[in-house]
């Protein structure tokens, strides 16, 4: 008799810099679950990684006279290291510039836009480059920063493809009010009233201001935009859309997405809204700790 599988991730770490506490907290937190469930009988599957691309790798790689990927190499290897000198039993390690990973993201992104769900357009709004995010004014705290980290924003102005979110916004409200997807349920709560409620906008999946990225393949100027691109690592590590792994059908959906609350956003509504679109099983649990 086969074991029941389970499967856990944590968040793909940004190695923008090296690990610190908070990256810490959230891998001791999935292992210690995975090594519980593994006591119990499972077939786990415990995943992490990194989230390699973006305007601020590209600048700190320059910074230092060096490229992207020279320069996310050498993060790596200390997460690396540091993973295996607090014994984290993680089972795969799923890095954004692997060659499968990008495979998923471009078919993924193709699929998307072949079925009417991404568009092309133009975004003109604010910016916030270490959280990689764009807000609209009305979104912005009391200091005119950015909502996440507090810190300024820039004007950005650029062609960009879009993704189409308000399809999902009711399935979206019901997944957080009416299940227990996201745990704490509070949290849930206030998503729904600072996101759906006030009207779920559209939301930026490409970029043509910096290049390191994964090329959208029917228009190479652009590159995807963090989030498609982060987020589909969830599945492009189980080898939904590549041939790298054959174990799709047997993990998915996760049984526990782990996060912390600076990320809850991206991962109780934008993923969720891929999947609907993409025609996917939703993961079972969201949880989200404070720090």
């Amino acid at each position: 008799m086969s074991k029941k599988p389970f499967y856990i991730t944590t968040p793909i770490y940004y190695p923008s810099g090296n690990p610190h506490i908070g990256h810490c907290y959230t891998t001791v937190a999935c292992d210690s679950i995975a090594r519980y469930r593994r006591m119990q009988g499972y077939d786990v599957l415990f995943l992490t990684g990194t989230d390699e691309h973006g305007l601020k790798i590209e600048q700190k790689a320059a910074a230092k006279g060096v490229t992207p990927k020279e320069y996310v190499d050498e993060i790596v290897k200390t997460f690396k290291a540091l993973w295996a000198k607090m014994h984290i039993s993680y089972d795969r390690y799923i890095r954004t510039t692997d060659d499968y990973h990008i495979e998923t993201v471009q078919k993924i992104f193709k699929k998307l836009y072949d079925l009417g769900y991404i568009y092309k357009g133009e975004y003109k709004g604010k910016y916030c480059t270490p959280c990689e995010s764009f807000w609209t004014e009305s979104q912005l705290d009391e200091n005119g920063c950015c909502p996440e980290c507090h810190r300024e924003v820039t004007e950005a102005k650029e062609e960009a493809y879009f993704m189409k979110m308000s399809p999902f916004a009711d399935r979206i409200e019901k997944l957080l009010t009416e299940t227990d997807y996201l745990q704490p349920k509070t949290r849930a709560v206030e998503l729904v009233n600072n996101f759906i409620k006030p009207g779920l906008e559209d939301l930026c999946v490409s970029r043509t201001s910096f290049k390191w990225g994964i090329p959208v393949t029917f228009d190479p100027d652009h590159v995807v935009y963090v989030w498609i691109d982060a987020l589909s690592n969830y599945i492009s590590a189980l080898g939904y859309g590549n041939e790298a792994y054959h174990d799709f059908d047997r993990y998915w959906p996760a049984d526990v997405h782990m996060v912390a609350k600076d990320i809850m956003r991206f991962h109780a509504i934008i993923w969720p809204a891929m999947l609907m679109a993409l025609d996917l099983p939703l993961p079972k649990h969201l949880a989200v700790h404070g720090w």
